[in-house]
């Protein structure tokens, strides 16, 4: 026959035992919780400290271009104050004339290449009869020629060096210069003509390619055995029909404003 005390007090030691091991575990988990969350905390906290850190080496460095900038600009306007000498008691300061800008950086100073008309110290055999012309130029292509043809009056050895990167075998070129023209001018031709096939671009483009001055067979070649002088003459006729073309475009600008 079960006794019914014993039973009683076997359970309640059972309940006992499992409700100490569960306060056990809860009081580790809790503890064990503690420590992670002190550990995000430092992790965010250092975070935290390396951005305010790095916002504070931006801001230095921020103010020390500004202050460098600062003293740059006092520094350029005093100079003009300590290169101006006093004239001298009795005499005049000569005046010196305004020197032309030469070569290539003419472009920028807006001086066209009548800048480049500047004859002192040449012979007469280099002196050109041609009066100095004022040329424009719109856009990449034009700018590029102008460039060119400005090299080609102010230095003699780039006369040279054009005439001999003359162009003698165009057909090598064709295919890289065609890819190189539509990818930079397909967007535009998409934006021009909306709604066209793949291939109706490329035969646009195509079509245009063939009368763009970026085509090798529209540009200046000669024979592969071209001898120097054939080179030369070559390029002066380039250089000419550039020419007349950004005056003709100089002409109508003038005419349009």
């Amino acid at each position: 026959m079960v006794n019914v005390d014993s039973l009683y007090f076997y359970f309640s030691d059972l309940l006992r035992s499992i409700s100490s091991r569960f306060r056990v575990a809860d009081a580790s988990f809790r503890s064990q919780e503690k420590k992670e969350a002190a550990s995000w905390d430092d992790g965010a906290k250092k975070a935290s400290a390396k951005k305010v850190e790095a916002e504070d080496k931006r801001k230095a460095e921020l103010a020390r271009k500004a202050e460098a900038a600062r003293l740059l600009a006092e520094e350029e306007a005093a100079l003009p104050a300590k290169k101006a000498a006093a004239p001298k008691a009795g005499k005049k300061a000569a005046q010196k004339p305004t020197p032309k800008p030469a070569g290539p950086g003419a472009l920028a100073a807006g001086g066209g290449l009548a800048a480049l008309s500047d004859d002192k110290g040449k012979s007469k055999d280099d002196i050109v009869d041609d009066e100095p012309v004022s040329l424009s130029a719109t856009g990449i292509d034009s700018a590029l020629e102008m460039l060119d043809l400005v090299n080609a009056k102010a230095d003699k050895a780039s006369v040279g060096q054009q005439a001999a990167g003359i162009e003698r075998h165009p057909e090598r070129r064709f295919k890289a210069a065609f890819e190189a023209y539509q990818e930079r001018e397909l967007p535009n031709a998409k934006k021009e003509h909306p709604g066209l096939r793949l291939q109706q671009y490329k035969d646009l483009l195509y079509k245009q390619f063939q009368k763009s001055p970026e085509n090798p067979f529209n540009q200046v070649t000669v024979s592969y055995d071209a001898s120097k002088e054939e080179k030369v003459s070559a390029l002066e006729a380039r250089n000419k029909q550039a020419e007349e073309r950004l005056r003709e475009r100089t002409k109508n600008l003038t005419l349009d404003d």
